[in-house]
């Protein structure tokens, strides 16, 4: 029996996803969810009915009718169900990662993953309560990946079990029932929906039952009278000139602030996720011009952010200019759209964006299959949507790990194509860049935990 389960454990990476479900394990046990939105929440449900109040707040506040009665059910039940369930949960991502999108060398590649998801900071969780944060956030992103399992598989032609049906639609409810990941979901299975058909002339039933589901979701999210209630309110206590903004200005303010986080705020996930961009063009092209393209991200987030403590003394301005990005704040307006300087977080934004996406079609070459840049369109958008958000500002950084974790997937494919070289030259290269992952993961995951133990005093 004792062979049996080591043998298990030795395949597909399996044992690094063990890791990751003890190491995030270790980290939650510290944590007790009490605070701030947690608190308001054990509050409510405490000596009264779960069922009665998400049922009034479907009316007055919200569609999450799912996400809340969790959320009260393991608030009213014990601290250690939300603490093993977030680490299953952070884990379940983990898996679900590699289980659709690494290949080739599983135990090797999903340990490099492991390290990539250790660099997300998670003491983002913390911003409005570790139980509501991680069950509104990271919980509705674990099943979205989860319940894109199906995907690969049919796709690939591969059986499903009958359980398996069962847990990928569960899976799919839960997800479905947040507004960013019900979103994601449906562009998701509606695209490969079309493609499988396109590619096989036939109809997968399940991939139909699926679509069904997730369309409902979106339905009963785009109908729910509390969510526009809540919307109102918070227009008023947020975001007051939000109505007067243009479709254009709410796109244009996604692209401002999510810039603003990943640059100004010095995003780990977005350093790694550029540098490994970089690494890759750099080793596998001589062309100034694509090397140029490659580096303009990673060199952004280095002078104005990282390395701002120096260039402050030597090119002042470009300091300016990065705190400038991280104001909350719209650059363009009537008021402003006589001065160019306005112009320029949109123009830099864009500038970032276009660079990765030309880069990633170095690294993948061929448009018509190149999943990467779905995922990153997909991460991308999941982020610009917020720009239509009154509580754009108020959310903050949690309202970025959708497109965090597009960049950590398209990171460990970039690294699967950069381990393929087997030049001497290039496998230094590889050393070094996995060593550099590795160490920022390492010390990441310290750093929530001292997070942790400050916060919990």
């Amino acid at each position: 029996m004792k062979e049996k389960v080591i043998e298990f454990f030795k395949k597909n990476g399996r044992f690094a996803i063990l890791c990751l479900f003890i190491l995030e394990l270790a980290l939650s046990m510290f944590v007790t969810p009490d605070k701030f939105d947690d608190a308001y929440f054990i509050e409510q449900v405490t000596g009264n009915s779960i069922f009665s109040f998400v049922r009034d707040r479907y009316d007055w506040w919200s569609s999450r009718v799912i996400i809340e009665f969790i959320l009260c059910f393991v608030l009213k039940t014990s601290k250690y169900l939300w603490v093993i369930l977030e680490a299953f949960m952070v884990a379940l991502a983990g898996y679900s990662i590699s289980r659709v999108f690494v290949k080739e060398n599983k135990n090797e590649n999903t340990i490099m993953l492991i390290f990539m998801i250790l660099a997300y900071p998670l003491n983002v969780m913390a911003s409005a309560g570790w139980a509501a944060t991680t069950v509104n956030y990271m919980w509705p992103l674990a099943t979205l990946l989860f319940s894109l399992i199906p995907i690969r598989k049919i796709w690939d032609d591969e059986n499903i079990k009958w359980y398996e049906y069962i847990l990928y639609t569960i899976a799919l409810f839960f997800a479905g029932n947040a507004e960013i990941s019900c979103a994601i979901l449906v562009g998701s299975y509606i695209l490969f929906t079309i493609l499988y058909i396109v590619k096989n002339k036939k109809v997968n039933l399940y991939l139909i039952i699926q679509n069904i589901i997730i369309l409902a979701s979106l339905a009963f999210i785009v109908t729910c009278p509390g969510n526009h209630a809540r919307n109102q309110t918070e227009i008023a206590e947020n975001f007051k000139n939000i109505e007067m903004l243009s479709f254009f200005d709410k796109i244009s303010l996604g692209f401002t602030s999510t810039i603003g986080l990943l640059i100004g705020r010095g995003n780990i996930i977005y350093t790694i996720f550029t540098m490994i961009i970089a690494v890759f063009v750099f080793a596998n092209y001589k062309e100034k011009l694509y090397r140029v393209i490659a580096v303009i991200p990673f060199l952004s987030i280095m002078l104005m952010h990282y390395l701002a403590p120096i260039t402050v003394n030597m090119f002042g301005f470009i300091t300016s200019f990065g705190e400038l990005l991280i104001s909350e704040s719209v650059f363009l307006s009537p008021a402003t759209s006589n001065n160019l300087l306005y112009a320029v977080p949109l123009i830099f934004a864009f500038a970032n964006f276009i660079s990765i996406g030309l880069s990633l079609l170095l690294i993948f070459k061929n448009l018509n299959s190149n999943v990467a840049i779905v995922v990153f369109l997909a991460g991308l958008a999941s982020r610009l949507i917020m720009g239509f958000s009154p509580t754009l500002f108020k959310s903050g950084e949690r309202t970025m790990i959708f497109f965090e974790f597009s960049m950590i997937i398209i990171s460990i494919l970039i690294w699967q194509e950069l381990i393929k070289k087997n030049e001497k030259n290039d496998l230094k290269v590889q050393k070094r860049t996995s060593a550099i992952i590795k160490c920022i993961g390492a010390v990441q995951y310290i750093n929530v935990l001292l997070c942790i133990l400050y916060t919990q005093k």
